[in-house]
C-alpha cells in the first residue's frame, strides 16, 4: 500500500521534473548549446542526463525496496555518464522533453507506490561507497538530482544573457 511519505516524495519529484520539462521546451537553439560550468556539458546534455538518470534510479529503487544491494559504483556511473553525453549531444529539445516526461512519469508512479515498509528497508548502496542506507534516502535524491542539474543549467543560461 502506498504511503503518505511516498506520495510526498512523488509530488516533490513531479514538480521538479515538470520544471525541467518546461525549461527544455522553452530553450532557444543557442541556449540549448550553452556549456554549463561545473557540468562541462551543454544545457541539452544536462537535461537529457536528468531524464536518463530517472531510469537508473528506478532500477536502484526497485532493488533497495526489496532489500537488495545496488552494486553500481561511482566509477561505473562516471563511465556511463561519459558514454551518455556522447549519445545525447545530438538530442533535441522535444526529444529530451518527451524523455523527461516519459521517464519522469514512470519514476513518479514508482515513488507514489512505495510503502512505508519499502521506504524503511535498508540495503548497501554502491554509489555511496557501499554504505547501508534506507530506500527513502535514495528516493529523496530523485528531486535533488533534478533540481541540482536544472539549477546549474538555468544559471548558465541566465549568465549568458
Amino acid at each position: 500500500m502506498a504511503s503518505k511519505r511516498g506520495t510526498a516524495l512523488a509530488d516533490d519529484f513531479a514538480a521538479a521534473n515538470d520544471e525541467a520539462v518546461t525549461f527544455a521546451r522553452s530553450c532557444s537553439d543557442a541556449q540549448w548549446a550553452i556549456v554549463v560550468p561545473g557540468e562541462e556539458w551543454t544545457v541539452g546534455v544536462v537535461l537529457h542526463h536528468i531524464a536518463e538518470g530517472h531510469r537508473n534510479v528506478m532500477r536502484w529503487l526497485e532493488a533497495m525496496a526489496k532489500g537488495e544491494a545496488v552494486t553500481d559504483t561511482v566509477e561505473i556511473i562516471d563511465e556511463t555518464n561519459v558514454e551518455h553525453a556522447g549519445r545525447a549531444a545530438e538530442a533535441g529539445q522535444e526529444e529530451t522533453a518527451e524523455l523527461l516526461t516519459t521517464n519522469g512519469t514512470h519514476l513518479e508512479a514508482m515513488l507514489r507506490n512505495l510503502s512505508d515498509e519499502e521506504l524503511d528497508r535498508t540495503a548497501r548502496f554502491g554509489p555511496a561507497g557501499g554504505r547501508t542506507m534506507a530506500t527513502e534516502a535514495l528516493a529523496e535524491v530523485t528531486t535533488r538530482h533534478v533540481r541540482g542539474h536544472l539549477d546549474h543549467a538555468l544559471a548558465a543560461v541566465e549568465a549568458a544573457e
